[in-house]
């Protein structure tokens, strides 16, 4: 895989047109966050393979086409692009406690520090950013050695605490276009 532009490095690959693409891609995108050189925590780089599944996920599902996966740094965040055929814009549904499915937007927006999606005709980008907190000494552990509580969960509260989204009060940006495709499994 190949940088575009040294300024905005960014890597892509096209997932296929299947469910079982999803693990696959989900990890093929973590593996690119170490090309862009950050450096996550644990934590933040779960947040990031979760984050990654359920929008690779709703692109395959909704599309029932192959979409194409763009993982970029901009300034100091993470920014994966989900760009697929499908004309409809995604929105946050209330699931029921029974429901096996329509979350996975409410976890980009609570966990994601900003996210959108941008018509793209034909179809439509769906971006979130994440901004890796500073990593301490030991996993999970202040400077003091006290257990930290990371940056993810502040995300978290913020948000409980009503804060408005990032994304919200903020146009998105063009999606990426450029860089070198591969095909996820």
């Amino acid at each position: 895989m190949e940088q575009c532009d040294p300024e905005r490095p960014m890597y892509g690959f096209t997932v296929a047109a299947a469910v079982q693409a999803v693990p696959s891609a989900r990890r093929q995108v973590t593996a690119l966050v170490g090309e862009l050189g950050f450096s996550l925590s644990d934590e933040t780089l779960e947040t990031v393979e979760l984050l990654a599944s359920e929008v690779i996920a709703n692109a395959v599902l909704y599309s029932a086409a192959p979409c194409d996966v763009a993982v970029t740094r901009t300034d100091e965040r993470l920014r994966v692009e989900v760009t697929d055929t499908a004309s409809s814009l995604p929105s946050a549904v209330g699931a029921g406690p029974n429901d096996e499915c329509g979350r996975g937007l409410l976890l980009v927006d609570a966990l994601a520090d900003a996210w959108g999606v941008q018509p793209n005709p034909p179809g439509k980008t769906t971006w979130f950013e994440i901004a890796p907190e500073p990593l301490t000494m030991s996993s999970g552990r202040d400077s003091t050695g006290a257990p930290s509580s990371g940056a993810a969960a502040a995300r978290r509260t913020d948000r409980e605490d009503g804060m408005e989204s990032q994304a919200k009060t903020r146009a998105p940006s063009a999606p990426a276009s450029a860089g070198q495709r591969q095909q996820a499994a």
